[in-house]
């Protein structure tokens, strides 16, 4: 998988992220799955967490954590430039500005994307959930593999 906007895959400071986010009703916990490509590698990452402010959003919350995570990797790694690919629009929209910031979680995720607008270029990319794209499809199973 290649880095857009002419960025080829063996930089190092470009990367790839494909985000998703999953709920689990019952036990009132989110997650997240990211699938990273960077220098030509393929990570995976995951993480549950059970926040009732938070979980107010269900799935969402995860969507949003899992972003947080792929800009908060790609900063530590000397990424400038990251692709995001998600399946729920708010994941840019509240970014850009398009949607209006109401409650914690949202307010954290735009002061969080912000703080790093110095440091890195994001492109958002739009798929379609459950579409059989196969590395949004792999990010939901990696967010649903830490909550059920």
């Amino acid at each position: 998988s290649s880095c857009v906007d002419g960025c080829i895959a063996s930089d190092s400071s470009c990367a790839t992220a494909y985000v998703d986010g999953s709920y689990n009703i019952a036990t009132k916990e989110f997650g997240y799955g990211v699938v990273m490509f960077h220098n030509g590698e393929e990570l995976h990452m995951s993480k549950s967490f059970s926040d009732a402010e938070m979980a107010s959003m269900r799935n969402v919350a995860g969507e949003i954590f899992g972003s947080m995570a792929a800009m908060e990797y790609a900063v530590n790694h000397g990424i400038t430039n990251l692709s995001i690919y998600y399946d729920y629009m708010g994941i840019s929209k509240w970014c850009t500005g398009e949607w209006k910031t109401n409650k914690e979680g949202t307010k954290a995720y735009k002061a969080y994307f912000d703080s790093l607008k110095d440091k890195l270029i994001i492109h958002f990319q739009k798929v379609k959930g459950h579409s059989g794209d196969e590395y949004n499809d792999l990010a939901d199973e990696l967010a649903k593999s830490v909550i059920f």
